[in-house]
């Protein structure tokens, strides 16, 4: 495929009706292709059956609406939320634009690994994740739910 042919597409490809003058702009930044995150992650839990172990990682990329990450070595980018199991399967994922999220504020590393295990607690799953996401509180919510919880553990070396 030519590099004009994929231009067009993508500038013909729509998942939403843009807001014409008269309307308000939606607050949702991702509000053209929310329709598909949806879709996506709700395919995924109807025909997939997952695996016992999980893993939920942060994924940096870079897009307009960057993001502030205060612990990583490269501070901005795109923050995507992916649970994946161990070969790579991407099972649910969510975009995080900004504090108008569903799952911003405190807590939030919290809110993101609730809401991305969704369905998919109370069944003895084992999830893997990064230190990022570590707080006593969503291992105590996570076991609660009988969902096993494994994170990084770094040690201060001196």
């Amino acid at each position: 495929m030519s590099r004009d042919r994929f231009l067009l597409i993508m500038r013909c490809l729509h998942f939403a009706r843009n807001p014409g003058e008269d309307d308000r702009q939606p607050e949702d930044r991702l509000f053209k292709i929310k329709p598909l995150i949806v879709y996506f992650n709700n395919k995924m839990e109807e025909i997939y059956y997952t695996d016992k172990n999980l893993s939920l990682d942060l994924w940096r990329g870079r897009l307009s609406f960057r993001q502030y990450i205060k612990n990583k070595r490269h501070k901005y980018g795109i923050k995507l939320y992916v649970l994946t199991e161990p070969d790579g399967t991407i099972l649910k994922f969510a975009v995080y634009t900004g504090q108008l999220h569903d799952f911003g504020g405190k807590g939030h590393a919290a809110n993101v690994v609730l809401h991305l295990m969704e369905g998919l607690l109370d069944v003895g799953q084992a999830v893997y994740m990064d230190s990022y996401y570590n707080s006593y509180d969503l291992a105590t919510k996570l076991l609660r739910r009988q969902t096993y919880y494994t994170y990084l553990l770094l040690f201060q070396l001196r």
